[in-house]
């Protein structure tokens, strides 16, 4: 994954995929933007790529692959799971600077890892690593939150301080059995646009006793929507299609997310 206070070790690669499911029309959709990226004889490439969650079945559709991750852990997990697969590749890497020796047609940021980058500086400083990779009209397509306001407002106030059970990310360990339920706690900061996580996960045996507690947390920068234009432009792109959701649903104020294709200029 990219730079920040999140810990993706051994551990949490072993679990990642379990923890973050694909969504529906998730592959889909950088699966039609990599296929046309292969019919003009250029490879893809998925910067934050983890342990290939998106990248492999991209891979096992025949689409040629280069996953970067400054993770090692993640990526021997891609690398376990990618045996036998030819055209799927994986670099270490940061995802701020990095320099592979090739253009490809399409680029990729999958599930907001974006929003691991703080700084308008790391910001840009990908997108235009990004920029310098793609092949003339090759494509960015990535993914990132659509600020949920009245949320955000009651995290400000009434629920401050408190842990929400998230019911939506519970999970089976995929190595213990161990059933995984997880409650976070958000803290917003609106001046710089950036939000705090606290997560508690508890690992749960059959007879329902606890076997594990474990505390993290991090932060992520959340985006407004013409802050994103206006980036996406200093950095040489041309937005083609903004998306409420990887089904390509419209941009609407209560679209779960921004689904962004923009085309180097």
């Amino acid at each position: 994954m990219a730079p920040g206070a999140y810990d993706y070790d051994a551990d949490t690669a072993v679990r990642y995929d379990a923890a973050v499911p694909l969504q529906p029309g998730e592959v889909e959709f950088y699966l039609e933007l990599a296929r046309e990226a292969e019919a003009r004889g250029l490879r893809t490439l998925e910067p934050a790529c983890g342990t290939g969650r998106i990248a492999l079945p991209l891979a096992r559709e025949g689409i040629r692959i280069v996953g970067l991750d400054l993770s090692p852990d993640m990526l021997a997990r891609a690398r376990t799971h990618s045996e036998g697969l030819a055209n799927a590749e994986w670099r270490e890497g940061d995802m701020r600077d990095f320099s592979l020796g090739e253009e490809f047609g399409l680029a990729y940021i999958a599930i907001g890892s974006f929003q691991l980058l703080l700084s308008v500086e790391d910001q840009m400083s990908c997108l235009r690593a990004i920029h310098r990779h793609l092949a003339p009209g090759g494509r960015l397509a990535f993914e990132v939150e659509n600020p949920n306001i009245p949320a955000m407002a009651e995290w400000i106030t009434s629920r401050r301080g408190t842990l929400a059970l998230n019911r939506s990310r519970a999970f089976t360990h995929p190595e213990t059995g161990l059933r995984i339920q997880q409650w976070g706690a958000l803290t917003y900061h609106p001046s710089r646009q950036t939000y705090e996580t606290l997560g508690v996960r508890e690992e749960v045996n059959d007879a329902g006793e606890l076997v594990r507690r474990v505390y993290s947390e991090g932060e992520l920068r959340y985006f407004h929507r013409y802050e994103m234009e206006h980036m996406l432009a200093r950095c040489g792109f041309e937005v083609e299609a903004l998306y409420g959701d990887t089904l390509k649903n419209p941009y609407t104020s209560r679209s779960p997310d921004f689904i962004w294709v923009a085309r180097k200029t």
